[in-house]
């Protein structure tokens, strides 16, 4: 079961705890998208040529078209343009190209800054890369659902996702899901 239906298996089960189903509800009610968060390594990994990086690639590649063809609400953050920006030619045409398909997200700055120095402060990410930090930070602050990465050492794997739930949590901020394409793409029955 990939984690979107656990989530929709877990919601249904509090609401039938609490004595609201599914079924009782307004038809009128959207359902909620979970809102993406797609992190540089993302678009990275749609263009890498290495051999042992085809599935990644792939599942990259296939999310993006999920995203285009509206299946996901997803953003990115200022960062990961400023990182695509400075690619070098032809790739960074490519990399801009790919990017199009996502809203840049919006947040203040300085909070921004200020989340992403208490994970640098608390060892969850390295001071050498402050630009996960930022990611993160831009993610948690956004309020989005899931930040999606294919950056296995630092972000997207369990202990750095319960590192930084604690990090939010002690801040004032929701937990953040962190998540790679292969978990987050809609699959058809």
């Amino acid at each position: 079961m990939d984690w979107l239906h656990k989530m929709r298996a877990d919601q249904e089960k509090l609401r039938q705890k609490e004595g609201i189903s599914v079924a009782d509800a307004p038809a009128q009610q959207s359902k909620h998208r979970p809102l993406l968060c797609l992190e540089t390594s993302v678009f990275g990994f749609c263009f890498d040529e290495n051999a042992r990086s085809i599935l990644r690639r792939e599942a990259a590649a296939a999310l993006l078209r999920q995203v285009s063809l509206g299946l996901f609400d997803a953003v990115t953050s200022p960062l990961t343009f400023e990182e695509l920006k400075r690619a070098r030619e032809p790739l960074r045409a490519r990399l801009l190209a790919a990017v199009s398909v996502v809203s840049q997200l919006r947040a203040d700055r300085r909070e921004v800054e200020r989340l992403a120095a208490a994970y640098i402060r608390n060892n969850v990410i390295p001071q050498a890369f402050a630009d996960d930090a930022g990611h993160v930070a831009y993610a948690t602050i956004g309020k989005a659902d899931v930040l999606v990465s294919l950056n296995l050492r630092h972000l997207a794997n369990e202990w750095a996702e319960r590192r930084i739930g604690a990090v939010n949590l002690r801040e004032g901020y929701q937990l953040l899901r962190i998540r790679t394409p292969e978990e987050v793409l809609a699959y058809e029955d």
